[in-house]
């Protein structure tokens, strides 16, 4: 019993630093951030399209947010910011966009999606 309260009382301060780093990661990759001035949404986006963890997504989605992100507005870069950050996984989107599986209808009927999937599309080095 005694040995227990004794690691319960170490291990009280690095679980407590482990859950804020955990709260500070998972805000930095949230779909949405409050309050976030339009600069700084592009700015996010822009790096977070650049590093996704694949780096076949960095390259589809840096180039395509190089080219993009500029001309986008606000309800774009929210829905661009949901695709990127939302529920789908890294492999998903990849294969999404290189035509490996149908995307869900949500993400179909993106107007952003087809965005990104007709510049991917454009991209695409045709085979001999």
């Amino acid at each position: 019993m005694t040995c227990f309260r004794t690691m319960t009382t170490l291990l009280g301060p690095i679980t407590r630093r482990f859950l804020s780093v955990t709260q500070i990661a998972r805000s930095l990759t949230r779909a949405e951030v409050p309050g976030e001035q339009l600069d700084a949404k592009r700015a996010r986006l822009l790096y977070q399209s650049k590093k996704r963890g694949i780096l076949e997504n960095d390259i589809l989605l840096g180039n395509f947010a190089e080219e993009n992100l500029k001309k986008m507005s606000e309800p774009e870069l929210k829905a661009y910011d949901k695709l990127i950050n939302g529920e789908h996984m890294e492999w998903d989107l990849f294969y999404y966009l290189s035509n490996k599986k149908t995307p869900p209808e949500d993400v179909e009927k993106c107007s952003v999606y087809q965005k990104v999937k007709k510049f991917v599309d454009e991209k695409r080095v045709p085979r001999s």
